[in-house]
């Protein structure tokens, strides 16, 4: 099973369709990329009393934008995080057409089978499960601070599974 998991906070974060989260934070990225690795994505959040707290998985993903390439417009009907409907807007270059694949533990069209290792390489080195590059427009985030990302894991493997077969991304020379 072929991911591109152009866990495309790509320009996925390109395009900022966060789901929304409560709380507000204090390290939001103005970074077109969404690439917040120059803090680790650390930053804390405030709650309406003034007392900051550690971001939660669902924060650190909707601060990375992840939504915006990984979930349809309408999550409540299609699932978060279930993949993109159709292709990611933008101009990637000559015979590049981007998908953001489904991110839920299903086991089939998801990443259920996926180790937390091979998630953790995804985002940090863009290797998929399989060994195979993703996309070079997937943000990595070598970066990321070990917090944010057992957050994020945990946050993906709490989700409902959902069986939505994305559409593989083009991105020559790398996938087909």
């Amino acid at each position: 099973m072929r991911l591109a998991l152009a866990l495309v906070c790509v320009p996925l974060v390109a395009f900022g369709c966060g789901s929304g989260s409560s709380g507000s934070t204090t390290n939001s990225s103005s970074d077109p990329t969404g690439d917040d690795s120059a803090d680790g994505g650390s930053g804390t959040v405030m709650d309406d009393g003034g007392i900051s707290f550690p971001p939660t998985g669902n924060q650190y993903v909707d601060a990375r934008r992840c939504p915006a390439c990984h979930q349809g417009p309408d999550p409540q009907s299609t699932g978060v995080m279930s993949g993109a409907l159709s292709p990611i807007p933008g101009d990637f270059g000559p015979g590049v057409t981007l998908y953001g694949p489904n991110l839920t533990p299903d086991t089939t069209t998801g990443i259920g089978s996926w180790t937390d290792d091979q998630i953790s390489t995804a985002i940090l080195s863009g290797i998929d499960n399989q060994g195979e590059r993703l996309c070079p427009q997937m943000s990595h985030f070598p970066d990321m601070q070990p917090t944010e990302l057992q957050s994020i894991i945990a946050f993906l493997r709490a989700l409902p599974a959902v069986s939505h077969q994305t559409t593989p991304s083009v991105c020559p020379p790398l996938k087909y």
